[in-house]
């Protein structure tokens, strides 16, 4: 009996010594984001690939940095003055025909109504890294007039302009992710909430700046490489072919970039759980290998137990919640930790199909 007494009060004494977990375990964020949103068959695609993901309920939802350009067409662009440019110019495309700015709009109109967040990113996607703060205030004035005035800017309908306002567009990322202190300057003094500039390390959580919270694109390692990259089908480019379209190893580099989202994946849901940021553009490249890839990921993940695929306003809203105390223990991992759910191999390894479809007739 006393040897059970001595034993008890051995186990009593290791319990004590351990510490308590500070918080709740967090669910595993993932924000996935577009930028250079311009071709019609991607946002057709997206919408299509996003409503079939949701069609048993919210498995994700994504977030599409527009640029002012898409708003305005070709016949029209006289009315953009870019700083320290010509008028009427831009480093990406206009938005096309009257036709095609009215089928843009209707994509966007539809996916904020099903929870997606529109963000901006800029006008002319100009590199803004030595532009002052009257520099930078211009370009969102010309932003605003591209989304506010879109049907009186392109001769259209009254009622042809987008549903929402533009002032429930606060995020933003800069062209090349290139920024300056007049940037800062002026956003901090304006309507957003959120920037997406920066890197950071993977198991990195947000940190909020002088009132906006900054979301980072993670510096990652490349499955089967030496090399690092940022989490953004551009960077995956230049670090896998030097930035060069190579048909040969088309499918050696969508294999490659989803390993490695799987593999950041891993390494957050077991352990921090810093939330996950994903970047990839319209832009068709590799010939649509990272867009299958990103497919692929986000079938995979999205809608695993405790795994959130939301917008960038989503997780703002989220993290605005938590007490600065929460937030340093979610950075610690000062949580009970979870083991890998497992992941449906038949989903990894098949190739989504590239849509090519017309785009959505106008009204």
């Amino acid at each position: 009996m006393r040897s059970f007494f001595k034993s008890f009060a051995a186990l009593i004494f290791v319990l004590a010594a351990v510490p308590a977990l500070a918080v709740d375990r967090p669910p595993q964020y993932i924000a996935i984001a577009f930028d250079n949103c311009t071709e019609l068959d991607r946002w057709k695609e997206w919408s299509d690939f996003a409503a079939n993901m949701n069609r048993d309920g919210d498995r994700v939802h994504f977030t599409f940095f527009v640029s002012g350009v898409n708003f305005i067409a070709d016949a029209n662009k006289s009315i953009y003055q870019p700083p320290h440019e010509r008028r009427g110019s831009s480093r990406i495309n206009f938005g096309g025909t009257l036709d095609d700015v009215r089928s843009r709009i209707l994509y966007i109109n539809d996916l904020h109504a099903r929870g997606h967040d529109i963000a901006s990113h800029a006008v002319g996607h100009f590199d803004g890294r030595h532009w002052s703060a009257s520099d930078w205030k211009r370009e969102f004035e010309s932003f605003d007039n591209a989304f506010s005035k879109v049907a009186a800017n392109n001769d259209l309908p009254d009622d042809a302009g987008f549903d929402f306002p533009v002032s429930e567009i606060t995020g933003f990322r800069a062209p090349y992710l290139a920024t300056s202190s007049g940037l800062y300057a002026t956003m901090n003094a304006d309507r957003f909430r959120y920037h997406t500039n920066g890197d950071a390390e993977p198991d990195a959580w947000p940190v909020k700046e002088n009132g906006l919270w900054r979301f980072s694109l993670a510096n990652l390692r490349i499955t089967g490489a030496r090399r690092k990259t940022l989490s953004m089908d551009y960077n995956f480019l230049v670090a896998q072919s030097m930035g060069l379209d190579h048909p040969p190893r088309r499918d050696f580099y969508r294999q490659q970039m989803l390993d490695t989202y799987l593999d950041y994946f891993r390494a957050n849901y077991t352990g921090n759980r810093a939330p996950l940021h994903i970047g990839h553009h319209f832009n068709d490249y590799q010939r649509g290998a990272y867009r299958e890839a990103l497919k692929s990921f986000a079938a995979a993940v999205c809608g695993l137990p405790e795994v959130r695929c939301i917008s960038y306003k989503a997780l703002a809203d989220i993290l605005d919640k938590e007490s600065p105390e929460t937030l340093a223990a979610f950075q610690k991992g000062d949580f009970e930790r979870a083991p890998m759910p497992k992941i449906d191999p038949s989903v990894v390894a098949s190739t989504p199909p590239v849509v090519t479809a017309a785009p959505a007739a106008t009204q």
